[in-house]
Order: structure tokens, then C-alpha cells, then sequence
């Protein structure tokens, strides 16, 4: 493990994604996403995570020029064509809309359509939370998830995520649906290690602890049957604006496809139902802390310094370099 200073980081990120197609716009957002996600901790989402966007753009599943196309047509819905491009571009092109019309109203919603998987879904609510709104989101993914005791996959981990506008950074939750992400199994799977049973079937749908047939098996839900009902719904919200089912949607880690994913985020304007809602919440929030140390959403500070594997700066300073001076 090695220190990394945060700006040289975004220098390798923002560099490698242009290596490998992206232009200015995508390079921004999405480093700006990867780094957000290694500062809030949620490494699996962060700079490792964003080697399946670079090899996305080099074999043509991700659009590294998109014209994300936003619509206004009613007062609180605001969707966005994404152009095969990153979720994280599309909802900036909506965001400045999404706000206003949330203020104007009490509550928006934003459908996106059209994108590739949508890396940490917090980075989504936190924004949000950041602009003083309550914000819930949803999005589906290629299929990776059995639901309701299926042998296959049916729908992808399908995650949600809430954040409230906190002191002194928003309360968030982010979780999939499934009962683990998948790139936990696929991380086991490259030490050679084990999951826990109840985490995922392999190819015959039976239930395995091995995380390499766990790869070509599919997920399990938490939670059984509840599980997989919240599953459904979250697909069913993030298609909303003609996104591709999760059994539809081809691989987003190979093949030259787009998945062609949604994401659903609904945001509130919290003065629009009381002036006093943040504060009570805020309140109460302390409250069961305090007498039971339940921290809902817990305000987990900032990583300052950030270490990461020598072998993933490798990798990220060998993908700045543009291919033809490889």
C-alpha cells in the first residue's frame, strides 16, 4: 500500500479516461465520482472500480462522447437521454433543473435512461444532500441477481440510496439490493478465496461458498422474498423513461454492447413540508444513538489520506498512457 496524494490522483484518473476515449465532460464527471467514492470510503466503487468504465470505452459498451438530451415536458419530471454515456454526466446535465424544480414544487423526479451502470449511488443522493435537498434513488443494471428463488439471473443488484442534508456532511444510505455487491465476489474470486454461504448460486443454480462459480451463477437477494420485492420495484422505477430491463441489458464488463441502464432519483425539498423537518430529524437521529447507538445513516468522516495497492497506481498510471505510445 502506497500514499496517494488526491490531486495526482485525479491527474491519473482524468488521464486515463482520455486515453482510453473519454473527452473532457466524461473525464470530469466521472472522476470526480471515482475520487468522491474513495473520500467517502467505498473503495469497491472508487478508483478500482473505474478500470471497468476505461475497458468500457476502449471495446465501444461506453459512449465517451455522449449529448446527454434533457426534457423538461412537465413541472417536477425531468429525464435524460443519457447517448450510451455514464449516469454520473447525465444527471449533471439534469441537475440544475432537478433543483429548481424541486424547490419550485416541494418534489421532482429525475429518469435517466440510456447509460452505462452507475458506479456508488450515493454519489447521486449526496449531491443532492449538498443542495439542501432529501433525495431517495434507485437504478437497475445488467442482470446479476436471482429473484424469488430463481435458478438465473433476473434483474441486476439493483441498489438505493437516501441522504439527508446533514451537519457537518448529508446522512447516507447505499446499499444493493442483493446480498452482497458483485465485485466482492468477483474480488474473492481473483485471491482465491471463499464467500460466505447465502451470497450468491453458480451456473446450475445451486448454492456455492466458491466464489469462481459464483461468477457464472447469479446473485442472491437479501432477504428472500423481500428482498427480491425490492429488487423489482427499484427496476421497475429506474426503466420509468425507457431504460433496458436488467435481463435485457447486455454485460457491462464485456462484449462491445451498452447496457443501456436507468436510474430513478426522486428529491425533496424538506421547507416545502415544514421549516423545522431537518432539525427534528437530526433530533431524533441523535436521540437513538444516544440510547441505543443506532447511527442511521452516520456522518463517517472524510478519508484524508488515501492509500491504495501498489498494483491499481500501476494499472491507472499504465491506462494514462494513450494506447498508441504503449
Amino acid at each position: 500500500m502506497i500514499d496517494v496524494n488526491w490531486d495526482r490522483l485525479a491527474s491519473l484518473c482524468s488521464t486515463a479516461i482520455a486515453a482510453a476515449g473519454g473527452d473532457d465532460a466524461t473525464a470530469a464527471a466521472l472522476t470526480d465520482a471515482a475520487i468522491a467514492a474513495e473520500r467517502r470510503g467505498n473503495a469497491a466503487v472508487g478508483v478500482a472500480h473505474l478500470f471497468d468504465y476505461l475497458d468500457a470505452l476502449r471495446n465501444g459498451r461506453l459512449n465517451g462522447k455522449p449529448r446527454p438530451v434533457v426534457r423538461h415536458d412537465r413541472r417536477a419530471v425531468v429525464t435524460v437521454a443519457a447517448d450510451d454515456g455514464i449516469a454520473q454526466l447525465a444527471f449533471e446535465a439534469a441537475r440544475s433543473g432537478l433543483v429548481a424544480a424541486a424547490q419550485e414544487c416541494g418534489i421532482a423526479v429525475l429518469s435517466i435512461s440510456g447509460a452505462f451502470t452507475v458506479g456508488e449511488l450515493g454519489y447521486y443522493t449526496s449531491e443532492m444532500a449538498t443542495d439542501g435537498l432529501v433525495a431517495l434513488a434507485g437504478a437497475n443494471s445488467p442482470a446479476l441477481m436471482s429473484v424469488y428463488g430463481a435458478p438465473a439471473a433476473v434483474t441486476g443488484t439493483n441498489p438505493f440510496s437516501f441522504a439527508l442534508p446533514g451537519r457537518p456532511t448529508p446522512r447516507i444510505i447505499d446499499q444493493a439490493s442483493s446480498a452482497v455487491a458483485w465485485v466482492r465476489i468477483r474480488d474473492a474470486a481473483a485471491a482465491g478465496e471463499p464467500i460466505p454461504a447465502g451470497w450468491a448460486l453458480d451456473a446450475d443454480g445451486a448454492a456455492t461458498t466458491d466464489a469462481a462459480a459464483a461468477l457464472l451463477g447469479p446473485l442472491l437477494p437479501f432477504g428472500g422474498v423481500k428482498g427480491s420485492n425490492i429488487a423489482v420495484v427499484i427496476e421497475l422505477l429506474s426503466v420509468l423513461s425507457g431504460a433496458s430491463f436488467s435481463m435485457d441489458a447486455p454485460d457491462f464488463a464485456s462484449g462491445k454492447e451498452p447496457p443501456r441502464v436507468g436510474l430513478f432519483l426522486a428529491a425533496m425539498d424538506p421547507t416545502a413540508f415544514a421549516s423545522d423537518y431537518l432539525d427534528r430529524v437530526e433530533d431524533h437521529l441523535q436521540r437513538l444513538h444516544t440510547r441505543f447507538g443506532i447511527d442511521f445513516g452516520r456522518h463517517l468522516p472524510l478519508v484524508k489520506q488515501l492509500r491504495l495497492p501498489e498494483s491499481i497506481i500501476a494499472r491507472l498510471e499504465s491506462s494514462a498512457v494513450p494506447i498508441n505510445d504503449r
